[in-house]
């Protein structure tokens, strides 16, 4: 298996741009199912946040790939956080 970059812990960091809070979070995860959870978690905890766009990879050979423009202009948030 060659070497391949991963997330290890749980993260979380913010930037403002033009007056627009952008909030990122990431964590380890090991199927899909946990990606979703995590992804409901977030939402929960955000709830009033205008749009959550979030991308995720699973599996050795990147099997899994989703993400989601959660209503930005289509190619705008998720496909760059993937």
């Amino acid at each position: 298996m060659s070497n391949y970059k991963s997330v290890h812990k749980v993260g979380r960091d913010e930037i403002i741009i033009n007056k627009s809070k952008f909030i990122g979070t990431s964590a380890p995860v090991g199927n899909e199912e946990e990606a979703i959870n995590f992804i409901d978690s977030v939402r929960k905890e955000f709830k009033d946040a205008t749009h959550n766009c979030y991308a995720y990879v699973i599996g050795e050979n990147k099997n899994i790939q989703r993400y989601s423009d959660d209503k930005e202009p289509s190619g705008t948030a998720g496909m760059p956080i993937l």
